[in-house]
């Protein structure tokens, strides 16, 4: 049977370039003649990069794509989401650029290599870049989104790996990212030249800001679980254990990465109320095939991952894979989509709560479960939480908006899946090993 490219698959396929060329970065760099020094430095490029604009860049962009209306011809709101993601980013910017000093103190140094010029040019352009690929998806570009995403990331391989390789050092890396920003940033101008009529509306901003707070407090929450998991874990173990436990304590990318493409791909359906049934169920079909492929897969890793880990990294990690199969089970909540409709309504503000009573039980159920679970009761806690807060908000769609889950999920087979997955960790867990 023929595969039809939609805009679902596309930008699904888009993530996964991008997954992908992180993870052969990260390999080649490993195996080049830099230094740990050197790739530590790489890493904590990205990582403070991403830190100071992942929540806010989410939840404009979550917030943006179902209030886009195809009628407008000249695209005056896709302008005005340009103008506000780039304001943001000039000031986060400025801030890295001010605070990098304390990661990089090398800057100071007379003839140093600017890092945070670098850093401060590669979150200028990169940031504003992402609404790239979402502009395709708007206009149902399905092979542009593939094609963009080949070219941006094949360039961006060459550009970081050529100078990792060639023996150029760390500066050179930087330097090649910094050029693969801007090579997506003159594309983004490019469009907006072309296509788009440069039209200020205050009317836009408002309406834009008001739907997108609330989902950037929930990916500033959401992504802070993480972060508290780790304090609650160094509180009661010492640093070996501290590191057992993050080199576990990792959800399956694979899972995270196609959810999330698949759920904004289907926001600018919304815009069209007319569709709504339709919307529906196209929801119900490709969630139910995303499933059918995602279940097997973390079942495949749960079932081997006790002999991975040692292998992939060493034996005193043998204890992580049993994190890291209690982290798989959250692919039961990750395909439940009650947030995909909230946020298509424009019903943000259930969001927002949901992710805050997230956070709360995550950290009282953590310090519960770690008394007699240890880091494994940790892991479980952040499980049941995420569980609770696809729950809670598969109701408020129930009793506010009336819409019956049966209607965008196939639950049944859902929950079948999700009782095989768990009968297989039992197993794994608890019978084999």
């Amino acid at each position: 049977m023929k595969l039809k490219l939609t805009t679902v698959y596309s930008l699904q396929a888009f993530q996964l370039m991008r997954y992908v060329t992180m993870i052969l970065i990260g390999v080649f760099m490993a195996k080049s003649t830099l230094g740990m020094e050197a790739i530590g430095a790489y890493e904590q490029f990205m990582f403070l990069a991403g830190s100071v604009s992942f929540f806010w860049l989410n939840g404009l962009i979550r917030g943006f794509l179902p209030l886009y209306r195809e009628d407008d011809g000249d695209d005056v709101r896709f302008f005005n989401a340009f103008v506000l993601i780039s304001a943001l980013t000039a000031v986060s910017s400025l801030l890295i650029f001010m605070l990098a000093g304390m990661w990089f103190p090398e800057d100071a140094g007379e003839g140093a290599f600017p890092v945070r010029w670098m850093l401060a040019a590669y979150l200028f352009c990169s940031v504003p870049a992402s609404l790239t690929e979402y502009y395709f998806l708007l206009k149902k570009k399905s092979a542009r989104i593939v094609i963009y995403g080949a070219v941006s990331y094949v360039l961006m391989t060459i550009l970081v790996l050529v100078p990792a390789l060639m023996g150029w050092g760390i500066s050179g890396c930087l330097i090649g990212l910094v050029v693969s920003a801007v090579f997506r940033y003159l594309v983004l101008w490019f469009i907006l030249i072309r296509y788009v009529r440069f039209q200020f509306s205050k009317a836009y901003q408002r309406e834009h800001i008001g739907v997108s707070l609330p989902l950037i407090l929930s990916a500033l929450v959401s992504g802070s679980a993480q972060y508290v998991d780790g304090f609650i874990v160094r509180s009661y173990y010492d640093e070996s254990v501290f590191a057992i436990f993050r080199f576990g304590a990792r959800e399956f990318p694979i899972v995270l990465l196609m959810a999330n493409a698949f759920s904004n791909a289907l926001l600018p359906d919304f815009s069209g109320t007319s569709r709504f049934e339709e919307v529906l169920e196209k929801m119900k079909k490709e969630s139910t095939r995303l499933a059918r492929y995602l279940f097997p897969l973390s079942g495949l890793l749960l079932v081997s991952s006790h002999m991975l880990f040692p292998l992939l990294f060493n034996s005193n990690f043998g204890e992580s894979a049993g994190v890291f199969n209690i982290y798989l089970l959250l692919v039961t909540s990750r395909l439940l989509f009650p947030q995909t409709i909230l946020i298509g309504l424009k019903q943000t503000s259930l969001i927002a709560w949901a992710s805050v009573g997230e956070l709360v039980l995550n950290v009282t159920l953590s310090f519960w479960f770690v008394q007699f679970g240890g880091i494994e009761g940790v892991a479980f806690a952040t499980v049941v939480a995420y569980l609770f807060e696809k729950v809670f908000l598969l109701m408020m769609v129930e009793s506010r908006l009336n819409i019956p889950v049966i209607k965008y999920q196939n639950i049944s087979r859902h929950l079948i899946y999700s009782l095989l997955l768990l009968f297989l960790f039992y197993l794994v867990e608890f019978v084999i090993y």
